[in-house]
């Protein structure tokens, strides 16, 4: 079933950028509650459903317009109202196949009918993207120092001050650069800090390949407050880009990210991709079945 649904998400969202092994780990929890439509026995619609979140809504190309998206909606809300939750999100809980609802086909345009509303207010979601071929950065390398800040890989011995600096600039990225695996000797997903006078001003994660051969990403981009403003995290952003296209890699890729940073990103040669609804509905008691 699990090969089915990827298969049906691939084919129905074909410009989405996301890990395969961690999307069919996500769609493999055995707490999802999964409903599903057939037409002689091929999978042709599904709802994948994790407490209140919708992960993934997705029917067939050759049959959408008759209905199926609707009534996988209709019966998921159903679900998440009955097992008490007044909400329901689209898109990012726990995990997340995508962070909403994408834009690009207009998806979301079938949610707003269905009462859905964008979470985020004027804030968008958006993934980045570019073609190293295209991205030019000489002026430095990982291991420099520029403005009196030395940018280089971190050890295992820094965790210390790298959470101190995570919490202080994005609290919830402090859960990802605790793990341990990421300092590790040949990580595929080291991390860059930005560090002077024995303090980390600013952390940034790298991946190599997680999403997809030859595409590398960034992400996670944290600088401290009192630090702001110093191009810190622009530094980051293209001395990392500039590694991944030394080692090799074709594309670069970031997703998740937000309006408030897209220029940031923007610098460093990154254009949006892809731009998502961040869909969410207040549930009534009760659904009136017309």
């Amino acid at each position: 079933m699990i090969k089915e649904i990827y298969q049906l998400y691939r084919d129905t969202l074909p410009d989405l950028i996301r890990n395969e092994e961690m999307v069919k780990d996500i769609l493999n929890n055995k707490n999802n509650h999964i409903i599903s439509y057939k037409d002689a026995n091929r999978l042709i619609g599904v709802s994948v459903i994790h407490d209140n979140v919708i992960y993934l809504l997705c029917v067939d190309n050759s049959f959408q317009g008759r209905g199926i998206g609707l009534k996988l909606l209709n019966q998921s809300e159903d679900y998440i109202r009955s097992n008490g939750f007044d909400k329901v999100v689209v898109g990012a809980g726990k995990e997340f196949i995508m962070p909403g609802i994408p834009m690009n086909n207009n998806a979301h345009v079938f949610f707003e009918k269905n009462g859905y509303v964008h979470s985020w207010g004027e804030s968008g979601c958006f993934d980045m993207s570019q073609l190293l071929v295209n991205f030019e950065y000489n002026e430095h390398s990982i291991g420099d120092a520029i403005n009196g800040i030395t940018y280089r890989w971190a050890t295992l011995n820094d965790l210390d001050c790298i959470e101190k600096c995570v919490s202080d600039a994005q609290e919830s990225f402090l859960v990802y650069y605790q793990d341990k695996k990421l300092y590790e000797k040949d990580t595929k997903t080291p991390v860059l800090i930005a560090v002077k006078d024995d303090e980390v001003l600013g952390a940034l994660m790298v991946c190599i390949e997680t999403e997809g051969k030859h595409i590398g990403s960034v992400g996670c981009t944290a600088t401290v407050h009192k630090h702001r403003g110093k191009g810190i995290a622009t530094n980051m952003v293209k001395l990392s880009t500039k590694y991944l296209k030394e080692i090799g890699l074709t594309k670069a890729f970031l997703g998740y990210t937000y309006t408030d940073i897209v220029k940031m990103y923007g610098r460093a040669g990154y254009t949006v991709c892809m731009e998502y609804y961040m869909g969410a509905k207040k549930l009534d008691k009760a659904r009136i079945i017309e």
